[in-house]
């Protein structure tokens, strides 16, 4: 079990437990958009696919190398300015992150070669990775403690999974639009909700915490008044100056527990984009499906997979998190058997496990790895820790991407989806056994506590 410190200074209790205010809730919503942005950027690349394989003519290995391109830039986005975000601060890196995206999304739309195209794609992903650290950590460290799971894990995925479906259903009308050129308005048009966060962040203040992590009391004071609560000289009390490193994340305090979220982060990454990134190659390849109907059943899943994070969202900081985990891995699991079993003798089995897959995901486990990777480390800490853990995610987003064209074009779906029903059951397992994933109703700086 964490040990659980003396209570905190009386701003950070008031801050805890006052409700939201306006400003609050203004800054979560347009902090969260940054994920509607990952997820519309990161999604259209599936539906760009079906077109890019015939334009270009890709082999399999080449086509999954491309779908991988951006989770690879991501990774290196995620670990440089997950590190910056815990030394310089939130605010600075979720602004200029917008304007790195917007150069790099509107070149992706005018590249004339695939070698050009994966390197735009993968500076795209080098912008995405900058957000993520940063824009978690920031919601963590301005959350309530009873709602911390829905803002922090919910409502990130909910704009996320709204990136993704508007991707999906703007791909059907691009196409009849502009036939095999489509893929280039799909790109380049990420640029357009990216320039509005980027306007709208502007007068966004800075996470208190992480000022006062940083000794800077004074502009602590007003980051806090700004979100509705006066901190007074007698209860203003700077933490000691720790902008951390990597290291310490590694070390005796965090190590154990950074390699377990890190590991569930990737385990529910492999096996759960099979669902989501890949569907509609899937779809499209082991159900035989036209491109419209493949992006209209896609469509499908995103909407069912938006119904099951909002489930997620009343039930997150109610049962718990492992709770929760447990109905949602191994519910992935047993449906994974039973599309290796039946999917490939019927493309109703295929496309309504889709759907369940969707739904088993993003009710439970797809939310809790983004609250586990900020809420139990300290906040000299939780950009690295963020950074991190979704490097390991994205690796194995990109392993997964990579090897599907592959796997249907060699040993097969069933195959494949069974084994993926592997890493899930092993995610349950570890939170099972491990008693910190429990994190409901407690103060973040109790959380964030070494072990």
């Amino acid at each position: 079990m964490i040990p659980q410190p003396a209570e905190g200074t009386t701003h950070l209790d008031r801050f805890d437990e006052k409700p939201l205010s306006f400003r609050q809730k203004y800054a979560a919503a347009l902090v969260a958009f940054g994920e509607f942005i990952d997820g519309y950027d990161l999604l259209v690349m599936g539906a760009a696919l079906i077109l890019l394989k015939p334009q270009f003519g890709l082999s399999p290995a080449a086509l999954g190398l491309l779908g991988a391109s951006t989770f690879l830039g991501a990774i290196l986005g995620l670990l440089v300015f997950g590190d910056l975000s815990d030394r310089l601060g939130r605010r600075v890196i979720f602004v200029v992150n917008l304007f790195f995206f917007v150069v790099f999304a509107i070149g992706s739309a005018f590249v004339t070669s695939a070698t050009w195209l994966f390197v735009m794609r993968f500076l795209v992903g080098v912008g995405v990775g900058m957000d993520i650290p940063t824009s978690t950590a920031y919601l963590a460290e301005i959350a309530p403690r009873r709602q911390r799971g829905a803002i922090l894990g919910s409502l990130l995925n909910i704009m996320w999974i709204l990136g993704a479906l508007t991707s999906t259903l703007i791909a059907i009308p691009l196409i009849a639009m502009f036939g095999n050129e489509a893929w280039r308005w799909m790109l380049g048009l990420a640029a357009v909700p990216a320039l509005l966060a980027l306007l709208g962040r502007q007068g966004l203040p800075e996470s208190p915490r992480l000022l006062l992590a940083h000794g800077r009391v004074e502009e602590a004071r007003a980051a806090f008044e700004a979100f509705g609560v006066t901190a007074t000289d007698e209860i203003m009390h700077p933490e000691p100056r720790n902008t951390g490193s990597y290291g310490e994340l590694l070390g005796p305090g965090y190590g154990r527990r950074a390699a377990l979220v890190s590991l569930v982060f990737a385990l529910n990454c492999f096996s759960g984009s099979i669902g989501t990134i890949a569907a509609p190659l899937v779809l499209k390849t082991v159900g035989a499906l036209s491109n419209n109907a493949t992006l209209l059943f896609s469509a499908g899943v995103w909407c069912v997979s938006l119904v099951a994070t909002l489930t997620s969202a009343v039930l997150i900081d109610r049962i718990g998190r492992r709770k929760l985990c447990y109905i949602s891995v191994f519910s992935y699991g047993i449906i994974a058997l039973i599309l290796a079993a039946f999917a490939q003798k019927s493309a109703v089995v295929l496309v309504l496990g889709f759907f369940a897959l969707g739904f088993a995901t993003w009710v439970g486990i797809a939310v809790l790895v983004w609250v586990w990777a900020s809420e139990l480390f300290p906040t000299h800490l939780r950009g690295r820790s963020q950074g991190m853990c979704n490097a390991w995610c994205r690796l194995a987003i990109a392993a997964n991407i990579f090897l599907v064209p592959i796997a249907l074009s060699t040993f097969g779906f069933s195959l494949y989806i069974g084994l993926l029903a592997i890493p899930m059951f092993l995610v349950g397992i570890i939170v099972m056994t491990n008693p910190i994933f429990e994190g409901s109703q407690r103060k973040l700086e109790h959380l964030g506590a070494p072990s």
